[in-house]
């Protein structure tokens, strides 16, 4: 009967190491399994912020670098550390700039996404820099920063500003107005040349002004639009235009009728004030 009930224990103790075997076994297997996807997850996350265009830095609650990318190391490299304090260090010297990044930084730990552009450096040694502070979604105090360096694509936009500014200037001073409407005869477009000729400043014709308010004799059977009877893609005509204090002129006009891919018209219109060759004529024939 001992003996019987040795093997009885000895049966059971085995079934138990079992099944204790197999729980720590599942458990085990579970615990390699999430071990290994939070490995592949940080892979993807490295792959990711690596792959990025620009310099990338997380943080925790504490300011200490979690994870930063080869480019985030280039910027901060003659400062030391690729770290939060080397960052801050790339403004120091532009003490408007370091107050907007400090402000940028406090915004992040108070759970707050916002970015800035900041300034570093002088003449040639300027760049721009777009920073981005975002907090990181479950993690409290981490943030994940993006260091963009935009300082071509302003020195791009600087020179189309300043284009553009030289073609409104040329524009402005032409000799000959410039104009264009839309599909109701509304301004959208008018050069200063043309607004002195009508006798009103460019944004009361923006705002208010249509280009049959201006014509002596404007087309009955036409659209808003247009400046001669029956309209047409291509109109070239001499009108009468009213000016300043009841004025009238002659005036040659080019307009061309441009339907866009939205479906909406455009015009697009050249006027020459002819009282100076209508006065020379004049002039001529009377000697």
């Amino acid at each position: 009967a001992l003996v019987l009930e040795v093997d009885k224990i000895t049966a059971v103790t085995a079934v138990l190491l079992f099944i204790i075997a197999a729980i720590l076994s599942f458990w085990a297997q579970r615990y390699l399994s999430n071990i290994k996807k939070i490995e592949r997850e940080r892979h993807l996350i490295r792959e990711v912020l690596e792959g990025s265009r620009g310099a990338r830095l997380i943080t925790d609650s504490a300011d200490n670098t979690i994870y930063y990318n080869q480019r985030f190391e280039l910027i901060c490299q003659e400062f030391g550390k690729p770290n939060i304090d080397s960052l801050a260090q790339l403004f120091m010297k532009n003490v408007d700039a370091f107050n907007l990044f400090q402000k940028l930084a406090e915004q992040a730990r108070r759970g707050l996404t916002d970015s800035i552009e900041l300034r570093t450096g002088e003449g040639i040694q300027e760049r721009w820099f777009l920073l981005t502070a975002q907090p990181v979604v479950g993690w409290s105090g981490y943030v994940h920063w993006r260091v963009d360096d935009i300082s071509k694509q302003r020195d791009l936009d600087r020179s189309v500003r300043e284009e553009r500014e030289k073609l409104i200037d040329f524009t402005d001073n032409a000799p000959v107005g410039f104009f264009s409407v839309d599909e109701m005869g509304r301004f959208i477009f008018v050069n200063a040349t043309l607004a002195r000729w009508l006798g009103q400043d460019i944004q009361t014709l923006l705002s208010t002004g249509s280009i049959h308010t201006y014509l002596e004799n404007p087309p009955i059977d036409a659209a808003p639009y247009d400046l001669i009877e029956k309209g047409g893609a291509r109109q070239v005509a001499e009108i009468v235009m009213k000016g300043p204090a009841g004025r009238t002129f002659l005036a040659s006009v080019n307009q061309a009728v441009v339907r866009e891919e939205d479906g909406c018209v455009r015009t697009r219109g050249v006027i020459h004030d002819l009282t100076s060759e209508r006065e020379m004529r004049q002039a001529l024939k009377a000697s």
